[in-house]
């Protein structure tokens, strides 16, 4: 005999599979629940990087509307997908990068410069930058970073 539980949600007596949570009926609710929960922390994480980490200059220069229209075509352009692995991406899970990054490269909104990725690939490409020189950052490709962040083993983003 299979092992069998009640649902977790509160007052449910619905009799699930031991490898479930939740009914069919809720999981669905507690999927949208979560996920707007996790959201809100992500809205309530990024606001507080912009307010006591992030520079000024950068969190002005992403706040603008220049920057928005720009980063809104790249996602056009790019057709959502995470430029190294080809993955289509949502829209809580992508950023735009900056190929060399802004603070080196002559024109920031140069949309040759710029190419979408995940979050996980974004943040792998972050440490790998954070070890190189400016020299080194200024000559990296877009093959290069494919190729190192590749290396890296964050295939999945």
């Amino acid at each position: 005999m299979p092992l069998v539980h009640e649902c977790n949600h509160l007052g449910c007596h619905a009799v699930i599979p031991a490898t479930e949570k939740f009914c069919q009926r809720h999981k669905q609710e507690e999927q949208q629940r979560y996920a707007k929960y996790s959201h809100q922390l992500k809205l309530q994480s990024d606001k507080q990087y912009n307010l006591n980490r992030r520079d000024q200059e950068a969190n002005a220069f992403y706040h603008s509307a220049r920057w928005t229209r720009t980063r809104d075509y790249i996602k056009q352009r790019d057709y959502m997908t995470d430029s190294v692995d080809g993955r289509v991406l949502n829209d809580h899970d992508y950023i735009v990068d900056h190929v060399v990054p802004r603070r080196l490269s002559d024109d920031p909104y140069d949309i040759n410069n710029l190419w979408l990725l995940s979050r996980s690939h974004h943040n792998t490409k972050t440490r790998y930058e954070e070890q190189m020189s400016d020299y080194k950052l200024k000559h990296m490709t877009r093959n290069d970073w494919r190729n190192l962040i590749m290396k890296s083993g964050d295939t999945n983003g």
